[in-house]
């Protein structure tokens, strides 16, 4: 049992590091930091160029090391970890056959610096791993910090209707909960899109469609209790918004709180799959969010 971290020195900050070791701490299981460094041409060389990339190399590892011993010297001796470096072409590619390699857990990075604090922004390495990952991705908005006893408070699973891939969802949040003895909330989204203003059907007929959403929603929750896929006195919401922000500001967030998906469907080419829904959920998501593969 492992938690795997993709570190770059310098970049993204550290709330990958940070969100990873809360989820090590909170299952108890032990941290793998790993920091991916070019690999060189496999074709020998003497020419100079050669030795001042590896040189070049080795400084950025041992940076990064570097950075990582002094943060985690906040946590307890009780959590163990260790630092890996990575010799690969590609940063995604590394880590998914390291975490492969060591049966982890699952995965852990850091938003990009390009968006916003607090935003998420998927960058390429993200969005490769969001797609081929056999592990579940776990990404922290940008300038994240886990809370002052780095653990896990309440996961919230986000879901769907009723059906097969919303009961898969909860089954794995419960399990994690169950493992951390963090409570679990199960919230559905109901969006308002775009539209032409003033819309041709009015303003109350809008309104009107977000309520039938919002009903829909709750029948659903209510099922699912029935049914003993949520457990009984589970906290169930519905966030609703003529946007996503507006919805996420609609219900509240704690400090060590992530947001639990899952793929919107099956595919050949990738492990996890993102639909529009789910992309849009991690964009705007105030706190980290765990995307589960297939």
């Amino acid at each position: 049992m492992t938690i795997l971290v993709g570190y770059v020195q310098g970049e993204g900050g550290l709330g990958g590091l940070q969100l990873g070791a809360m989820a090590a701490e909170s299952l108890h299981t032990d941290l793998v930091v790993a920091t991916v460094v070019p690999k060189p041409w496999t074709t020998p060389s003497m020419a100079k160029v050669d030795a001042e990339f590896a040189s070049w190399t080795d400084e950025v590892a041992a940076k990064a090391e570097a950075e990582v011993a002094e943060y985690m010297t906040i946590y307890p001796p009780e959590l163990s970890w260790r630092f890996i470096r990575l010799d690969h072409r590609t940063v995604a590619s590394a880590l998914i056959e390291h975490a492969r390699a060591i049966d982890a857990d699952a995965l852990a990075i850091s938003s990009t610096g390009d968006g916003q604090l607090g935003q998420i922004v998927l960058g390429s390495t993200a969005n490769i791993l969001m797609h081929r990952s056999p592990v579940p991705v776990g990404i922290s908005p940008r300038g994240y910090r886990s809370p002052k006893d780095g653990r896990l408070t309440r996961v919230t699973a986000a879901v769907s209707g009723s059906g097969p891939e919303s009961r898969s969802v909860i089954a794995r949040a419960r399990g994690l909960c169950d493992r951390m003895d963090a409570p679990l909330r199960v919230v559905s989204f109901a969006v308002r899109g775009g539209a032409m203003y003033p819309p041709l059907v009015g303003l109350g007929t809008e309104d009107d469609v977000l309520s039938q959403w919002k009903a829909q929603s709750a029948d659903s929750h209510r099922m699912l209790l029935d049914d003993g896929v949520i457990a009984a006195g589970t906290d169930c919401v519905v966030a609703a918004g003529r946007g996503y922000r507006e919805a996420f500001d609609s219900i509240e967030w704690i400090d060590g709180e992530v947001l639990f998906l899952g793929s919107a469907r099956d595919s050949v080419l990738a492990q996890v799959f993102l639909g529009s829904r789910a992309s849009k959920l991690i964009r705007h998501s105030p706190v980290p969010v765990l995307v589960l593969p297939r």
